[in-house]
Protein backbone atom coordinates (compact mmCIF):
# COMPACT_ATOMS: atom_id res chain seq x y z
CA UNK A 1 0.00 0.00 0.00
CA UNK A 2 1.24 3.50 -0.80
CA UNK A 3 0.47 6.03 1.89
CA UNK A 4 -1.38 9.29 1.47
CA UNK A 5 1.28 11.01 3.56
CA UNK A 6 3.96 10.08 1.06
CA UNK A 7 1.72 11.05 -1.82
CA UNK A 8 1.04 14.46 -0.32
CA UNK A 9 4.66 15.07 0.56
CA UNK A 10 6.26 13.99 -2.67
CA UNK A 11 3.42 14.22 -5.21
CA UNK A 12 4.30 10.87 -6.76
CA UNK A 13 0.71 9.85 -7.48
CA UNK A 14 -2.78 11.28 -7.43
CA UNK A 15 -4.73 8.50 -5.71
CA UNK A 16 -4.04 5.91 -3.04
CA UNK A 17 -4.38 2.27 -4.07
CA UNK A 18 -4.33 -0.75 -1.81
CA UNK A 19 -4.26 -3.59 -4.35
CA UNK A 20 -5.39 -6.23 -1.86
CA UNK A 21 -4.57 -9.70 -3.17
CA UNK A 22 -7.79 -11.64 -3.71
CA UNK A 23 -7.54 -15.31 -4.73
CA UNK A 24 -9.40 -16.31 -7.85
CA UNK A 25 -11.25 -18.95 -5.83
CA UNK A 26 -12.54 -16.25 -3.47
CA UNK A 27 -13.91 -14.22 -6.37
CA UNK A 28 -15.49 -17.36 -7.81
CA UNK A 29 -17.21 -18.02 -4.47
CA UNK A 30 -18.45 -14.42 -4.26
CA UNK A 31 -19.83 -14.53 -7.81
CA UNK A 32 -21.79 -17.67 -6.93
CA UNK A 33 -23.73 -15.99 -4.12
CA UNK A 34 -26.14 -13.98 -6.28
CA UNK A 35 -26.68 -13.56 -10.02
CA UNK A 36 -24.92 -10.94 -12.11
CA UNK A 37 -28.19 -9.48 -13.35
CA UNK A 38 -27.38 -5.79 -12.97
CA UNK A 39 -29.33 -5.34 -9.73
CA UNK A 40 -27.43 -2.98 -7.41
CA UNK A 41 -26.50 -4.50 -4.05
CA UNK A 42 -26.72 -2.84 -0.66
CA UNK A 43 -24.52 -4.90 1.63
CA UNK A 44 -25.14 -4.65 5.35
CA UNK A 45 -22.24 -5.41 7.71
CA UNK A 46 -23.93 -4.46 10.98
CA UNK A 47 -21.33 -5.01 13.67
CA UNK A 48 -18.05 -3.46 14.73
CA UNK A 49 -15.50 -4.54 17.34
CA UNK A 50 -17.21 -2.36 19.97
CA UNK A 51 -20.90 -2.84 20.69
CA UNK A 52 -21.47 0.85 21.40
CA UNK A 53 -20.48 1.73 17.83
CA UNK A 54 -23.19 -0.53 16.45
CA UNK A 55 -26.47 0.72 15.01
CA UNK A 56 -29.83 -0.95 15.66
CA UNK A 57 -31.44 -3.88 13.89
CA UNK A 58 -34.77 -2.15 13.26
CA UNK A 59 -32.96 0.82 11.71
CA UNK A 60 -30.88 -1.38 9.43
CA UNK A 61 -34.10 -3.10 8.40
CA UNK A 62 -35.79 0.21 7.62
CA UNK A 63 -32.87 1.31 5.45
CA UNK A 64 -32.79 -2.07 3.72
CA UNK A 65 -36.52 -1.90 3.00
CA UNK A 66 -36.03 1.56 1.51
CA UNK A 67 -33.23 0.27 -0.71
CA UNK A 68 -35.35 -2.69 -1.78
CA UNK A 69 -38.19 -0.33 -2.68
CA UNK A 70 -35.73 1.34 -5.08
CA UNK A 71 -34.95 -1.97 -6.75
CA UNK A 72 -31.82 -2.91 -4.82
CA UNK A 73 -30.83 -6.36 -3.61
CA UNK A 74 -30.03 -6.56 0.13
CA UNK A 75 -27.20 -8.79 1.34
CA UNK A 76 -26.11 -9.28 4.96
CA UNK A 77 -22.55 -10.20 5.80
CA UNK A 78 -20.57 -10.63 8.99
CA UNK A 79 -18.50 -12.99 11.08
CA UNK A 80 -19.30 -16.00 13.19
CA UNK A 81 -19.66 -14.38 16.61
CA UNK A 82 -22.83 -14.72 18.65
CA UNK A 83 -23.38 -10.94 18.46
CA UNK A 84 -23.17 -10.89 14.67
CA UNK A 85 -25.53 -13.84 14.35
CA UNK A 86 -28.08 -12.41 16.78
CA UNK A 87 -27.90 -8.97 15.13
CA UNK A 88 -28.45 -10.48 11.70
CA UNK A 89 -31.38 -12.52 12.98
CA UNK A 90 -32.95 -9.37 14.45
CA UNK A 91 -32.54 -7.55 11.13
CA UNK A 92 -34.06 -10.45 9.23
CA UNK A 93 -37.00 -10.52 11.65
CA UNK A 94 -37.66 -6.81 11.15
CA UNK A 95 -37.12 -6.48 7.41
CA UNK A 96 -40.04 -6.83 5.01
CA UNK A 97 -38.02 -7.23 1.82
CA UNK A 98 -36.11 -10.37 0.84
CA UNK A 99 -32.50 -10.41 2.05
CA UNK A 100 -29.63 -12.76 1.35
CA UNK A 101 -28.04 -13.88 4.63
CA UNK A 102 -24.31 -14.56 4.27
CA UNK A 103 -23.41 -13.86 7.90
CA UNK A 104 -20.82 -16.37 9.06
CA UNK A 105 -20.54 -17.99 5.64
CA UNK A 106 -17.46 -16.30 4.18
CA UNK A 107 -13.77 -16.48 5.07
CA UNK A 108 -11.33 -13.61 5.50
CA UNK A 109 -10.04 -14.27 1.98
CA UNK A 110 -13.58 -14.29 0.58
CA UNK A 111 -14.73 -11.11 2.36
CA UNK A 112 -12.88 -8.65 0.06
CA UNK A 113 -14.32 -10.41 -2.98
CA UNK A 114 -17.79 -10.25 -1.43
CA UNK A 115 -17.51 -6.55 -0.61
CA UNK A 116 -16.17 -5.86 -4.10
CA UNK A 117 -19.45 -7.08 -5.58
CA UNK A 118 -21.57 -4.65 -3.57
CA UNK A 119 -22.57 -1.27 -4.94
CA UNK A 120 -22.72 0.24 -1.44
CA UNK A 121 -21.83 -1.05 2.03
CA UNK A 122 -23.64 0.19 5.15
CA UNK A 123 -21.70 -0.37 8.34
CA UNK A 124 -20.57 1.31 11.55
CA UNK A 125 -16.89 2.11 12.15
CA UNK A 126 -15.57 -1.39 11.40
CA UNK A 127 -12.98 -3.45 9.60
CA UNK A 128 -15.29 -4.24 6.64
CA UNK A 129 -15.65 -0.47 6.10
CA UNK A 130 -11.95 -0.20 5.32
CA UNK A 131 -11.77 -3.42 3.32
CA UNK A 132 -14.67 -2.22 1.16
CA UNK A 133 -12.93 1.10 0.67
CA UNK A 134 -9.76 -0.70 -0.39
CA UNK A 135 -11.76 -2.74 -2.91
CA UNK A 136 -13.30 0.39 -4.44
CA UNK A 137 -16.79 -0.07 -2.97
CA UNK A 138 -18.49 3.04 -1.61
CA UNK A 139 -19.38 3.08 2.06
CA UNK A 140 -22.38 4.45 3.91
CA UNK A 141 -20.63 4.76 7.26
CA UNK A 142 -22.59 5.30 10.46
CA UNK A 143 -20.68 7.57 12.81
CA UNK A 144 -21.51 9.01 16.20
CA UNK A 145 -19.18 7.18 18.57
CA UNK A 146 -16.16 7.92 16.38
CA UNK A 147 -14.99 10.72 14.10
CA UNK A 148 -15.38 9.87 10.40
CA UNK A 149 -12.61 12.34 9.57
CA UNK A 150 -10.25 9.99 11.40
CA UNK A 151 -11.81 6.56 11.13
CA UNK A 152 -14.19 6.79 8.17
CA UNK A 153 -13.59 5.28 4.73
CA UNK A 154 -10.34 6.85 3.56
CA UNK A 155 -11.14 7.45 -0.10
CA UNK A 156 -14.65 8.88 0.05
CA UNK A 157 -16.76 10.00 3.03
CA UNK A 158 -19.54 11.61 0.98
CA UNK A 159 -22.04 8.89 1.89
CA UNK A 160 -21.27 8.70 5.60
CA UNK A 161 -23.61 9.86 8.34
CA UNK A 162 -21.72 12.12 10.74
CA UNK A 163 -23.27 12.68 14.17
CA UNK A 164 -19.93 12.87 15.98
CA UNK A 165 -20.27 16.56 16.82
CA UNK A 166 -23.79 15.97 18.15
CA UNK A 167 -22.41 13.17 20.34
CA UNK A 168 -19.58 15.38 21.62
CA UNK A 169 -22.00 18.12 22.63
CA UNK A 170 -24.47 15.72 24.26
CA UNK A 171 -22.07 13.45 26.14
CA UNK A 172 -19.00 15.65 26.68
CA UNK A 173 -20.49 19.13 26.70
CA UNK A 174 -18.19 20.49 24.01
CA UNK A 175 -17.99 20.54 20.20
CA UNK A 176 -16.04 17.87 18.36
CA UNK A 177 -13.46 20.46 17.38
CA UNK A 178 -12.53 20.84 21.07
CA UNK A 179 -11.79 17.12 21.54
CA UNK A 180 -8.38 15.53 21.18
CA UNK A 181 -7.85 13.98 17.75
CA UNK A 182 -9.25 10.47 17.63
CA UNK A 183 -11.34 10.71 20.79
CA UNK A 184 -14.06 8.06 20.94
CA UNK A 185 -17.51 8.66 22.41
CA UNK A 186 -18.48 5.06 23.01
CA UNK A 187 -21.39 5.72 25.37
CA UNK A 188 -24.65 3.88 25.88
CA UNK A 189 -27.20 5.11 23.35
CA UNK A 190 -24.80 7.23 21.32
CA UNK A 191 -25.78 5.55 18.04
CA UNK A 192 -29.39 6.61 18.60
CA UNK A 193 -28.19 9.95 17.20
CA UNK A 194 -27.93 8.30 13.77
CA UNK A 195 -31.50 8.20 12.51
CA UNK A 196 -33.10 6.17 9.75
CA UNK A 197 -33.67 9.41 7.86
CA UNK A 198 -29.94 10.17 8.11
CA UNK A 199 -29.11 6.84 6.52
CA UNK A 200 -31.79 7.12 3.84
CA UNK A 201 -30.53 10.60 2.95
CA UNK A 202 -27.00 9.21 2.57
CA UNK A 203 -28.30 6.34 0.45
CA UNK A 204 -30.15 8.78 -1.78
CA UNK A 205 -27.01 10.94 -2.10
CA UNK A 206 -25.29 7.87 -3.49
CA UNK A 207 -28.14 7.22 -5.93
CA UNK A 208 -28.13 10.84 -7.08
CA UNK A 209 -24.41 10.60 -7.81
CA UNK A 210 -24.23 7.10 -9.24
CA UNK A 211 -27.73 6.03 -10.26
CA UNK A 212 -29.36 2.79 -9.29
Amino acid sequence: MRSAASANRWGWWDAVRWDLPVPAAAREWARAQWPDDGTPVLMVSPCSSHVRRNWYADRYAALADHAASRGWRVVLCGGRSELERSTADAILAAIRAPALDLVGKDTLKQLPALLERARLLVTPDSGPMHIANAMGTKVLGLHAASNPARSGPYSDRRYCVDRYDDAARRYLGKPAAALRWGAKIERDGVMELVTVDDAIDAFERYRADHGG
